[in-house]
């Protein structure tokens, strides 16, 4: 948790220090160019110190080629276990294992702060999310839902990528998960490193060279 705090603050120091430069920047990024976009993403981290893969997926606006806002859902892949224990319909104890299950629906901004002919970095300051945990058992073939609170977590991290050609790269990211509401209900900790590294196709890319006449190629 010490670590999320320095992280937590050194985002905020970033912030803080570019606030006047991002302001006089703001406005000729919103009336640049304008483009949906789509992600898909695969995170490690780690829950109570055993690996936790969260996949998601991302849906937003983005403006001038630097700045994207949107929203997206997130979910951890099930392969947490533990046993659970409970009274049974003859009101004896009885155990079965338990499943963890961690999903969020999030928003999220992402900021390109320095980019050339092959390299790119951005950050994400804001990825806010509201979800809930909770543990799921199978008991005489019907699912069992056990200690199902909210949370609230906010990951903020940072990017790097780079251009082997035209149509394709390589990328990392690093960030940190801080629990700002956890489930009580739940002792795992939950606040932990996340990173990733990954190919990218870029799409556009490939359109504007299998179409170079058409509109929408020119307008990419």
């Amino acid at each position: 948790m010490r670590n999320g705090k320095i992280l937590l603050l050194l985002f905020f120091l970033c912030s803080v220090n570019g606030y006047a430069q991002w302001s006089d920047t703001l406005k000729e990024i919103l009336n640049g160019k304008m483009f949906p976009t789509v992600s898909l993403d695969g995170r490690n981290s780690f829950i109570s110190s055993q690996r936790a893969s969260i996949w998601g997926i991302k849906a937003g606006v983005e403006f001038s080629g630097k700045l994207q806002i949107g929203v997206g859902y997130n979910q951890h892949i099930k392969n947490l276990q533990k046993e659970i224990y409970f009274r049974n319909v003859y009101n004896l104890p009885d155990s079965r294992t338990g499943t963890l299950h961690l999903s969020y629906v999030s928003i999220y901004t992402r900021y390109v702060y320095y980019k050339t002919e092959k390299w790119k970095f951005s950050i994400m300051p804001i990825q806010l999310g509201i979800g809930k945990s909770k543990y799921t058992y199978d008991y005489l073939g019907i699912e069992r839902i056990v200690d199902d609170r909210t949370v609230v977590l906010y990951e903020p991290s940072i990017s790097i990528s780079y251009k082997f050609i035209r149509w394709f790269g390589v990328g990392a990211d690093l960030g940190y998960r801080i629990m700002l509401r956890g489930n009580p209900a739940i002792p795992e900790n939950f606040n932990s490193p996340i990173y990733s590294f990954y190919a990218i196709i870029y799409w556009g890319e490939l359109y504007k060279m299998a179409f170079p006449k058409t509109k929408l190629a020119k307008m990419l």
